[in-house]
């Protein structure tokens, strides 16, 4: 094809058709810009083609993800839930009552009351190699990337929550275990097998009765209510984005 152009040019220059010669050449770039504008043309589409191909990846990745993380957030608010309602119950007169007369579920609860707490976040791992490879780009969708930041903040802020409960619960929770019950009582519940001497039993109604016990289990109620609180915000969150996604994988396949 080279050697057919090369030919033309030299005949039109041997036979002093300059002026067509120089329309010739004209064309002839023309035609050479058109090619490498239609080779940019396919290489763009070939790499706009991979990088969907690759978001579409992403995405399924990330909404397995998200799935995994919307289940774990239901039990751990599920358990949220229980612990402040534990709590309740010991704090009221007389539904700590009703519990006291089964042995086995009164040293369940105040071990729940006094000494347990939910510690567990979901963790979106999927998002954070994204972010920490520089590639969440690759997500188009701006909602999408805006809400998962929303979700990080979100996954945050839970987070110092409750490392800020779990230190009041060291520093001033404890504090019941340690000078108001006889808690081999409920290590013992922790650990059945363990031999040890129990001791004295714990006089709950007693217990409960002292000022100081009730202040810092409405202080633990209030810390569980506001976590309880968060999760829930955050597993809203996680709902929300499983569905941008679900949606934007249905519009990609149309």
């Amino acid at each position: 094809m080279i050697k057919f152009f090369r030919k033309i040019r030299q005949n039109l220059l041997s036979e002093g058709k300059t002026g067509k010669y120089l329309k010739y050449a004209i064309g002839e770039i023309i035609l050479v810009v058109i090619g490498i504008l239609i080779a940019l043309q396919i290489n763009n589409w070939n790499e706009t083609r991979q990088t969907k191909k690759v978001e579409k990846e992403i995405l399924n990745v990330l909404l397995e993800d998200l799935n995994s993380a919307k289940a774990y957030s239901s039990q751990y608010i599920n358990s949220e839930q229980n612990y402040l309602d534990v709590i309740q119950t010991v704090l009221h007169n007389d539904s700590i009552k009703t519990i006291l007369n089964n042995n086995g579920r009164t040293i369940e609860y105040f071990n729940k009351a006094f000494w347990d707490f939910e510690i567990k976040i979901p963790v979106i791992n999927t998002y954070s190699d994204l972010k920490n490879a520089g590639k969440i780009a690759i997500v188009q969708n701006d909602s999408i990337r805006d809400r998962l930041s929303i979700l990080e903040a979100n996954i945050y802020n839970l987070d110092k929550l409750i490392q800020d409960r779990m230190n009041v619960h060291q520093i001033r929770i404890d504090e019941i275990c340690v000078e108001n019950v006889n808690f081999l009582q409920l290590l013992k519940f922790k650990m059945p097998d363990y031999n040890i001497s129990l001791g004295t039993q714990n006089d709950y109604i007693q217990i409960m009765a002292q000022p100081k016990v009730r202040n810092l289990m409405g202080i633990k109620a209030v810390l569980t209510n506001e976590a309880l609180g968060y999760r829930k915000n955050l597993h809203n969150e996680i709902v929300s984005i499983i569905q941008l996604i679900k949606t934007e994988l249905n519009e990609s396949q149309n």
